[in-house]
């Protein structure tokens, strides 16, 4: 489902009531079938857990600030997201376009990012940044993904490209999947953490030249990240994809996504999710591009995350989430015809089991 506009002219889903003015607006998920149409036995699938930390960010201009989730143990990590914005659910004001997304990615227990082929994998960092401008009350969270079935030869394949490095530039860089591996999850890191305009734009799964995979598509091997430089150069800007695989056991994974539009008018933002109608979620990710031309500099993402049908982030402890939500916001002029494209990773109850 694609969200339609209100009367006046704000996003909404469906025939549901437009939301305040530069608010995240949910516009809908789409339905996963699988082979021969028949849905696996809850019981016998591989249970998902999220394990989720937040920290409040540091409220000065051109600072990072990053957040560790680690899988209980017992359990393996297969995926995971982040997620920022007010730290009080009840606060009404919308974060200022100096929020954004830095990156979403596995990690060490003290937030550093794991390298290729690491096979020990346990937890999931998120890093926020504030531009040139900045706000107090605002929070990062890393939601990881942990599975409760041991998941086959787990590895880690991490590609980093140099740039963006010029001004309204970007960068792409796609991580691969070993031969007899299928990818579960992924994510994305621009550095260097403090720079005021760049961040990723993309994170999502793909095929081995970085193009977007379909809805549909079966036991994707690749992961591609996107980089963007906004309105300001950085010589030392690095762009890294991270892929996390699992060997699939005679299962299969399938991707579920939805294209929408993206945030239309200067300061406003849209939330767009795809859903696991069947099997486990156990990773996604998020695109924005512009398929008439040049992707406005300031059009960002605040979140890549588990969440409820309704783009609520899923809380530490929840089990077993369907839905993969992104945020993608616009900065202080409008960004033209932006679309918006969300992705699940959907795993069969075959996949990974001991």
């Amino acid at each position: 489902m694609i969200g339609k506009r209100g009367g006046d002219g704000r996003l909404c889903a469906g025939g549901a009531r437009p939301a305040a003015a530069g608010s995240a607006v949910f516009l809908g998920a789409a339905v996963l079938v699988w082979s021969g149409g028949v849905a696996a036995n809850a019981a016998s699938l591989p249970g998902i857990r999220v394990a989720a930390a937040s920290a409040p960010m540091t409220s000065e201009s051109a600072t990072a600030t990053t957040i560790t989730a680690a899988c209980p143990p017992g359990s393996r990590l297969v995926g995971g997201g982040m997620w920022t914005g007010r730290a009080d659910p009840a606060d009404p004001a919308v974060p200022i376009n100096g929020l954004r997304a830095k990156g979403t990615y596995p990690s060490d227990g003290a937030g550093s990012p794991l390298s290729s082929s690491t096979t020990d994998l346990g937890s999931w960092s998120a890093t926020g940044n504030f531009g040139g401008r900045s706000e107090t009350g605002d929070q990062v969270t890393s939601l990881a993904l942990c599975a409760t079935k041991k998941f086959q030869h787990r590895t880690v394949v991490v590609a980093s490209t140099p740039g963006p490095s010029g001004s309204q530039a970007k960068a792409t860089a796609t991580a691969s999947c070993p031969a007899g591996t299928v990818l579960v999850g992924g994510g994305a890191l621009a550095t260097p953490a403090g720079s005021t305009s760049l961040k990723p734009i993309g994170s999502y799964p793909s095929s081995a030249d970085g193009a977007m995979l379909p809805d549909g598509a079966i036991s994707p091997t690749s992961w591609t990240a996107v980089g963007s430089s906004g309105g300001n150069s950085d010589p030392a800007a690095v762009t890294t994809a991270f892929a996390v695989c699992a060997k699939p056991q005679g299962g299969q994974t399938r991707v579920s996504r939805v294209d929408g539009p993206g945030p239309y008018a200067g300061s406003t933002a849209v939330t767009i999710g795809a859903t696991c109608s069947t099997g486990v979620l156990t990773g996604g990710g998020v695109h924005v591009d512009n398929p008439t031309g040049p992707l406005q500099g300031g059009v960002h993402l605040r979140g890549s995350y588990p969440s409820d049908p309704a783009g609520v982030p899923a809380t530490d402890a929840t089990i077993n989430p369907t839905t993969w939500s992104a945020i993608v916001a616009a900065g202080g002029s409008p960004p033209g015809a932006t679309t918006a494209h969300a992705f699940a990773i959907c795993a069969d109850k075959q996949v990974g089991e001991d």
